[in-house]
């Protein structure tokens, strides 16, 4: 029996330009967008908390932080809580505003192809199969490292 992962089950997350292309298991649960505390003098890629099961989770903008176009449709937006990965103590998610319904995604091993697009906070792009869209692999780790070393992943 072969150890090689043939599939993968994902959230496709659009953005404006592009999408987010995330691991079922980095995603926590969709909720509504609501914050209960915001910073002031925050970076504009960070939006404030959102309380979500009792704690206190730091919500990051991906239209900001990507250098997205903003979401002008008018929608109402949403948060995606995300399972952190850092392994920090007392810290166990991360969320980012969207603006649009995530969609269930798998991927087959053979239908990813690599795209060659420089973007902070990216780990790679990607084309899956014959969709013309790229999607962004997020560096999951690097936005948890921007938050604490800007001292906003704790209120």
């Amino acid at each position: 029996m072969s150890d090689v992962l043939e599939s993968l089950n994902g959230l496709v997350v659009p953005l404006a330009e592009q999408a987010l292309l995330l691991p079922n298991v980095a995603v926590a649960e969709l909720v509504g967008f609501r914050l209960n505390r915001v910073q002031e003098n925050a970076p504009s890629w960070f939006l404030g908390w959102t309380l979500w099961r009792d704690q206190q989770v730091p919500v990051v903008d991906p239209y900001v932080l990507l250098n997205e176009r903003p979401d002008e449709t008018g929608r109402q937006p949403r948060t995606v809580i995300l399972n952190a990965i850092g392994e920090r103590a007392g810290v166990h998610y991360i969320a980012m505003r969207v603006w649009s319904i995530p969609r269930s995604r798998k991927v087959t091993r053979g239908e990813m192809s690599a795209v060659e697009i420089s973007i902070p906070y990216v780990l790679q792009s990607v084309r899956l199969g014959e969709e013309l869209q790229t999607l962004c692999i997020p560096d999951l780790l690097s936005i948890e490292q921007t938050l604490e070393t800007a001292g906003l992943l704790r209120p």
